[in-house]
């Protein structure tokens, strides 16, 4: 064995790795101790099969390392916890972990309102504008604004029929408009996360790992509102500068409630998949002690 190759064996590589943990973590001394102990243990132990089993030491140490996994997601696997919102963090932490979330959020409600505008002009595109844009049941309109809408739209029958298309155009527009906004606020908020990450003053895990959940309760929400929206026809909008009140129709959110119902099974399954990995994570730390 050369020289290198034996300085290489007699690398504490475990030791590098659970110094990068220990300043890894937030939380307080004994907690990290816990934590930074019981991965020692863990490695150790490893380390030792892998010896017996007849690698060389710096094979065995890598070999424990990557079975660990990286620093980053025992992290993570720690902060998604119970308690850790709040556990060892200021209220600047906590307030700065709360805006995170609510950008993100943001950011999610519009690219998926760019999503369903989307979808709406697909829909109308395929089928006629039979699901979405469809005429109101009850509307006033001015003189001044019943003759420009029929000069945009010369072939609707009447009034209530020309207004019809005319939403459905500019609605579909105005979706894709935030949806584009939306892109962009979360390319942002994707850019502070990392700049916040290396500077190490940001969360591994937003909102302690529970933003799934919380993301789909929200666009769950949102999809159950915007349903009832649709079938009941209570859309409502007044338009005063044109002349124009419209009073009850149909609620043209059909798309809406796919995106916003796609979103949050999305989220869910994240969430169940994360508690899986939560209280997997648990029953092996109790085992071990």
């Amino acid at each position: 064995m050369s020289a290198a190759s034996g300085a290489g064996d007699r690398a504490d590589l475990i030791g590098e790795y659970l110094a990068t943990l220990r300043a890894s973590l937030p939380g307080g001394p004994a907690e990290t101790d816990l934590i930074v102990a019981e991965a020692e243990d863990h490695l150790r132990e490893t380390v030792a099969a892998a010896l017996a089993a007849g690698m060389t030491g710096r094979e065995a140490q890598e070999a424990a390392i990557s079975a660990f996994g990286p620093v980053r997601a025992v992290v993570q696997a720690h902060q998604a916890t119970p308690g850790h919102l709040l556990r060892g963090r200021t209220p600047a932490a906590v307030l700065g972990d709360l805006t995170l979330a609510a950008w993100k959020l943001g950011s999610l409600a519009l690219v998926a309102t760019g999503a369903s505008g989307l979808l709406m002009a697909r829909v109308n595109h395929a089928l006629g504008r039979v699901l979405t844009g469809q005429a109101f049941t009850e509307a006033r309109f001015g003189w001044v604004s019943c003759a420009y809408l029929r000069s945009n739209w010369p072939h609707a029958l009447n009034c209530v029929v020309a207004q019809g298309l005319n939403n459905v155009i500019s609605e579909a527009a105005l979706r894709v408009i935030l949806g584009i906004i939306g892109v962009v606020a979360f390319a942002a908020y994707a850019v502070t996360r990392r700049l916040l990450r290396r500077r190490g003053r940001g969360p591994a895990v937003l909102l302690a790992g529970y933003f799934p959940a919380l993301a789909a309760a929200v666009f769950g929400a949102g999809a159950l509102t915007l349903y009832l929206a649709q079938i009941t026809g209570h859309s409502y909008s007044v338009w005063v500068a044109a002349q124009v009140t419209v009073w009850g129709g149909e609620g043209p959110f059909l798309d809406c409630v796919i995106v916003a119902t796609a979103v949050a099974l999305g989220y869910a399954l994240r969430s169940w998949w994360a508690r899986r990995r939560l209280l997997s994570g648990r029953s092996r730390r109790l085992s071990a002690r």
